[in-house]
């Protein structure tokens, strides 16, 4: 079958600057996890859709902000993440659980009225949460998180409720356009390839793919069982995890995250966020599920983690060579592109796009 994607759409400004207002705009964004914001004060920054977000827990509840002081217009939160109140750097202003400014230094000088400090309050937006994944939207609309992710929600919240300790959190800039390393995930086509010496040799295979809404999800058997061989013992201590599954499971929650374990026992997390049209940055999340501690092996724990953080980073290493070369082609390619039924998902993920962004320009 013919992509739907043109070639000009992975590198044309343009068609960036219609994804921000037309895509990312109206649908729910991730922006962490639930343990990101434990503590009262605990925050999170984000850009969506081309806005600056701040997520904070405010005496005890998550809320989502424009991060800009309606003061004098600084970034409130200018790192990203971290603990402290909602407090403006530049001249001090500090806002509620509400958005609205309540310590105003020098406040007389002012002479607000309550109206019009309701006026100032800070632009908020929604928050839903699935699992362990908290998700922000910046256009309201009629379409609930729930909704959203469709026959996948289930799923999603028990793996993501399964992440356990974090092992690994990688940062990748990838001077490529955020869809074609989004596409690149949704095929394996390229992994004899791309990854002979990586997840070529988990064996993950087969087209046992399930659609549903704007998602997608690919279930894979591997080469070798979870209790088979040398496995057996350092599979031991995730023997009464709540999440189990007997192979490789894959699945993109539109339009930008990949969710994917091997077993129940590992999971990896990706957020392939656009910085231009031609660069994106790539973030991973490499987790293992919570054990039991009666069985703990100290040392077999660090080589199983170490040998998942060197996997994941040289899987990603390696994509990201390719992506920046696809990116290059495609800036003079006169051809539409061919999918396979091994591409399938690239298909499905190419029409969802396009009912947001339908037209070329």
């Amino acid at each position: 079958m013919k992509a739907l994607i043109k070639p000009n759409e992975y590198f044309q400004k343009s068609t960036y600057e219609e994804e921000k207002s037309k895509l990312f705009s109206q649908i729910w964004n991730f922006v962490g996890f639930i343990s990101d914001f434990n503590q009262v004060n605990d925050f999170v920054v984000s850009n969506v859709s081309g806005t600056p977000v701040v997520v904070q827990n405010l005496k005890g509840t998550i809320r989502a902000f424009k991060n800009v002081c309606s003061h004098r217009h600084s970034i409130i939160q200018t790192t990203q993440k971290g603990n402290r109140p909602l407090m403006c750097p530049y001249h001090g202003w500090a806002y509620n659980e509400k958005g609205i400014p309540f310590g105003i230094p020098k406040k007389p000088l002012f002479s607000f009225t309550n109206e019009e400090l309701e006026c100032l309050k800070l632009e908020e937006y929604e928050i839903e949460v699935c699992g362990s994944l908290v998700f922000v939207r910046t256009t309201k609309n009629k379409i609930s998180l729930k909704d959203f992710l469709g026959n996948f929600y289930p799923e999603i919240e028990k793996m993501s409720t399964n992440f356990g300790k974090l092992i690994d959190v990688n940062e990748i800039e990838i001077k490529a356009n955020w869809k074609i390393i989004v596409e690149n995930t949704l095929e394996s086509y390229h992994v004899a390839l791309i990854h002979s010496e990586t997840f070529q040799k988990l064996g993950a295979q087969g087209l046992d793919f399930v659609f549903d809404k704007n998602n997608s999800l690919w279930d894979a058997p591997v080469l070798v069982k979870e209790n088979e061989g040398k496995q057996a013992k350092i599979y031991k201590p995730y023997q009464k995890r709540d999440y189990k599954i007997d192979g490789y499971k894959h699945l993109i929650v539109f339009p930008n995250i990949l969710i994917s374990s091997t077993y129940g026992i590992s999971f990896n997390l990706s957020h392939i966020i656009p910085v231009s049209e031609g660069i994106s940055l790539f973030k991973s999340y490499v987790f293992v599920t919570k054990k039991d501690d009666e069985d703990k092996n100290e040392i077999i724990e660090k080589m199983f983690e170490d040998s998942l953080i060197h996997f994941n980073r040289k899987v990603f290493d390696e994509d990201k060579v390719i992506c920046q070369e696809v990116q290059k082609g495609v800036q003079y390619s006169n051809y539409d592109g061919q999918l396979s039924d091994e591409e399938r998902r690239v298909g499905y993920f190419q029409e969802k796009y396009k009912q947001y962004i339908p037209e070329v320009l």
